[in-house]
């Protein structure tokens, strides 16, 4: 699929800017079951007790899209408010402080992949549902020309 992307990329260069927004906004409104996967990743699998699943699923998700280049695609990025490594969390550990003792810290291990395994899980669909966006713009463009 990045290769179809990067092919699509070097003809939408010739494209309006109007085309290329249209398909974007086509990608973003595609990759918001994405953000609600990842939402509720952090829901299901994070530890509750103390919070921290409905701390992270109320960060900050969100989704960005790129028509040219390698990096051509959809991307899904998470944060924390209060700064908590995502992706260190994602890998299976969270570092906290000690209930009671600010000044002493620990790294807990928790249950790994509770972004990515939901968002790999919806993935097939949106890739679909996104090739056929990206078909519905060759076809404009052709039908265009």
């Amino acid at each position: 699929m990045p290769q179809q992307l990067t092919r699509l990329a070097g003809t939408l260069r010739i494209t309006t800017q109007v085309e290329q927004r249209e398909l974007q906004k086509a990608m973003r409104r595609l990759a918001r079951p994405l953000l609600k996967s990842a939402r509720q990743g952090a829901i299901q699998i994070l530890p509750y007790h103390g919070g921290l699943n409905e701390r992270v699923a109320h960060g900050r998700f969100t989704s960005s899209v790129r028509l040219v280049g390698k990096g051509a695609g959809v991307r899904i990025t998470g944060a924390d408010r209060r700064s908590a490594n995502v992706n260190r969390m994602d890998d299976g550990s969270v570092r906290h402080p000690v209930y009671g003792n600010r000044k002493r810290w620990v790294t807990q291990r928790i249950t790994p992949g509770w972004f990515t395994k939901p968002l790999l899980l919806d993935t097939p669909q949106i890739r679909d549902e996104i090739m056929k966006a990206l078909d519905d713009t060759a076809q404009f463009m052709v039908d265009a020309v």
